[in-house]
């Protein structure tokens, strides 16, 4: 039965009846459970714009068959979408340990280094892909970055020899030759980049500070107006050309004007800075008042690290830990929801919520975050034993001992868990 079960599960999802697809993939998991039924589900869900489902179905997946490398591709892909770039960048490289060549998983792993400035890990990555435009722009960006300049500018004209017209490599190459100070030969590829793409604020940019350092100051001024206009309006250093272009157009109230900007984006910058390391600073703080055995000033430094870094997930589950051993439930409740909702496949904070509504005598919604948890850790035995516990108190004995057995088998040597175990066994 359960065959056809699973075949009716493909056919919904291939006719694109993705709402009836996932009822019948869960279906048939039950029946005869497959990694692949998880994996489709999750396809599923995804398709209908569920992305926090989809991304439970897929490490559900993984926890199934760790070396399923569809499923930590389309995990990669569904955090990538929901901008989540640190769980994406994750996910991929969890790709190249089972396939070391996968070309999706290489170029977009190198992308997200690139995105957040990591020269040094994408380029590794990008030297394994084959020499196209786009990697070999990026390598030049790499070498760029590294201060090797005849790398760089071999690696951008080996881009825009393979495609003449592409962007990145006319706007690498262009900005590499204006601060070499060969100003005439930069100056063509950014214009051509202008012509390419006249909305993209880099350009414009671009463009306007060379034009500045040939003299050339009512051109100047009116691309960089254009960058801000089309997106650099936060971007301090177009700020910065602009006053140094109405100060050759000899405009002290505009420059002015467009130096105050400069001045405050600089220090909204610095403060941002400033910000993540204050966050550090009082997480490292709480971490000793934690060994000293301070849980409540623990948390009011988290607490202050919170209001710095309010959407970082690991800090708001620290949080819900602490005001779970506080025995503040409703608040550990809410951060650890939270956490959830950002990350949506780490078993621990299913885990900690099942605890919490554990203690909050909350049974249903317990055992519901248990299960989930078991399903995306796939052996962990503090959870099987949790789950065990939660079903002993519902008065499902046998569903408790078959939970007891696992967390046994998984730690054979923890004797709470035999105890437990024992327990659900008497009659």
């Amino acid at each position: 039965m359960w065959l056809f079960v699973a075949q009716d599960a493909q056919a919904a999802f291939n006719r694109g009846d993705y709402a009836a697809a996932i009822g019948l993939f869960e279906a048939a998991n039950r029946r005869q459970p497959a990694c692949t039924n998880s994996l489709y589900a999750g396809l599923a869900h995804y398709r209908l714009k569920q992305t926090s489902q989809a991304l439970i179905a897929f490490r559900t997946a993984v926890a199934c068959d760790p070396q399923l490398l569809a499923a930590h591709l389309a995990m990669a892909e569904a955090y990538a979408a929901r901008g989540n770039d640190g769980e994406a960048l994750a996910a991929y490289l969890r790709v190249l340990a089972i396939d070391g060549q996968h070309a999706v998983a290489l170029r977009a792993a190198a992308t997200l280094y690139l995105k957040t400035g990591q020269h040094r890990e994408a380029q590794p990555l990008l030297e394994k892909l084959a020499p196209q435009a786009d990697v070999l722009a990026d390598l030049g960006a790499v070498y760029a970055s590294n201060g090797d300049r005849p790398a760089a500018e071999e690696h951008f004209r080996r881009a825009l020899t393979m495609d003449a017209t592409y962007f990145p490599a006319l706007t690498g190459l262009g900005n590499l030759l204006a601060r070499a100070g060969e100003h005439e030969a930069a100056l063509p590829l950014l214009r051509q980049a202008v012509r390419l793409r006249p909305r993209a604020f880099e350009a414009h940019y671009l463009l306007g500070a060379l034009l500045n350092r040939l003299n050339q100051f009512t051109e100047a001024r009116l691309e960089l107006e254009r960058a801000v206009q089309f997106g650099g309006a936060r971007e301090p250093q177009i700020h910065y050309q602009l006053a140094r272009a109405w100060g050759g157009l000899n405009r002290p109230a505009e420059r002015k004007l467009a130096l105050a900007a400069f001045s405050r984006l600089t220090q909204q910058e610095k403060e941002n800075a400033s910000a993540g390391r204050r966050a550090a600073q009082l997480i490292d703080e709480a971490r000793q008042l934690l060994q000293a055995g301070d849980l409540a000033a623990a948390a009011l430094k988290l607490e202050q690290a919170r209001e710095l870094l309010p959407g970082d997930s690991t800090l708001l589950f620290r949080l819900a830990g602490l005001h779970f051993d506080l025995e503040r439930l409703d608040t550990a409740r809410e951060y650890v929801q939270a956490a959830i909702s950002i990350t949506p496949t780490t078993w621990l904070y299913h885990y900690l919520l099942g605890l919490v509504e554990k203690s909050a005598n909350r049974l249903p919604e317990a055992q519901a975050s248990l299960e989930l948890a078991t399903r995306l850790s796939g052996a962990e035995a503090p959870v099987f034993n949790a789950l065990g516990e939660v079903r002993l108190l519902q008065g499902a004995r046998a569903a408790a001992q078959q939970a007891f057995e696992k967390a046994c088998a998984l730690a054979p040597n923890e004797e709470s868990y035999r105890q437990n175990l024992a327990k659900a066994q008497a009659k």
